[in-house]
């Protein structure tokens, strides 16, 4: 009985060891990744002649801070959620800055409206846009939740992220962070390719002129746009829906606790359905983000079940 309590506590600190191990590893990769998307985004930002606005130098001393936070943790051995949760802070906000930088370079192409065509791809499946806007707007009630759960998302994100660390799960935000990553460069290439609009705009139901993201979309495509602000930049993709791709991301990252799974089931479906008019989507805007939310967790999947990856329990049965 000694000898079988022995080995397993030796199997465990081996376990940790590795563990600690791969945690290093993964975040080199993913710094890595970020280096090499920092690389792209300037070259481009250089050769298309545009400069970094407000709110990146502010994102840039946020980076640092919580870099220095978690090394703190790190070498004091103080608290190891915060050095995680403070590590995994620096990663996506990194990442979410130049994501956002790449899909206002990706606007800028300027290639053709393709609005026709969406409109065309919503009534061939029966779905009239117009008619559900003017309903939605009939009834406040219905309108005020789906703006209130269009814009619970950042408050979705962070109880998620502080979940996953707070029951010593944070590979779960590591698996955030891949998705985020995958799913985001799909759909800013999408969008670059067959750029739209906005609905409202389209339909003739709204100049643009009360929509900052729409003045931003067209001064992008006139050239008259030539800065890229942080604390002023608007969601400028409308198919696929990336409202929808977060929607379904968080929804699945809370499969471990029923709770907050189902509560996050019904809220992220009101949202979707509210993407339309909160978010100015078309129809086919939300399929086309559920399914490269759908792809892009099945291929993270796939990848950390036969590789492996840090903090996940996949090789122990657990899913």
């Amino acid at each position: 009985m000694h000898l079988t309590s022995s080995s397993a506590s030796a199997q465990n600190v081996d376990v940790r060891g590795r563990t600690v191990a791969s945690i290093s590893h993964e975040a080199a990769i993913q710094w890595s990744i970020l280096a090499l998307l920092a690389l792209l985004g300037w070259i481009w930002l250089v050769s298309a002649e545009f400069h970094l606005g407000h709110g990146y130098p502010q994102a840039a001393g946020w980076i640092m801070l919580l870099i220095l936070i978690s090394l703190f943790y790190f070498y004091t051995g103080r608290d190891r959620r915060i050095m995680e949760f403070a590590h995994f802070g620096a990663r996506l906000l990194s990442l979410y800055a130049l994501l956002m930088t790449l899909s206002y370079l990706a606007v800028a192409t300027d290639l053709p409206l393709v609005d026709r065509v969406f409109d065309s791809m919503d009534k061939s499946l029966g779905l009239d846009w117009v008619a559900w806007t003017l309903w939605v707007k009939a009834h406040p009630r219905i309108e005020l939740l789906f703006f209130i759960a269009y814009e619970s998302l950042p408050f979705q994100a962070l109880v998620c992220y502080i979940y996953n660390v707070h029951t010593r799960a944070s590979w779960r935000n590591s698996e955030i962070w891949w998705i985020t990553l995958i799913s985001a460069l799909v759909t800013i290439a999408v969008s670059a390719a067959f750029p739209a609009s906005n609905p409202y705009v389209y339909y003739d139901l709204n100049s643009g002129e009360n929509y900052l993201h729409i003045q931003h979309f067209l001064r992008l495509r006139d050239g008259t746009m030539r800065v890229i602000g942080l604390t002023d930049a608007q969601g400028l993709i409308q198919l696929p829906s990336y409202h929808t791709v977060l929607a379904i991301m968080l929804t699945y990252n809370l499969r471990h606790s029923r709770w907050f799974f189902w509560t996050a089931l019904l809220l992220n479906s009101v949202l979707i359905l509210s993407c339309p008019t909160e978010g100015s989507h078309y129809f086919i805007d939300l399929f086309a983000g559920a399914v490269v939310a759908a792809a892009t967790i099945y291929s993270v999947r796939r990848f950390r079940s036969r590789f492996g990856a840090p903090f996940s329990p996949m090789r122990a049965g657990i899913s």
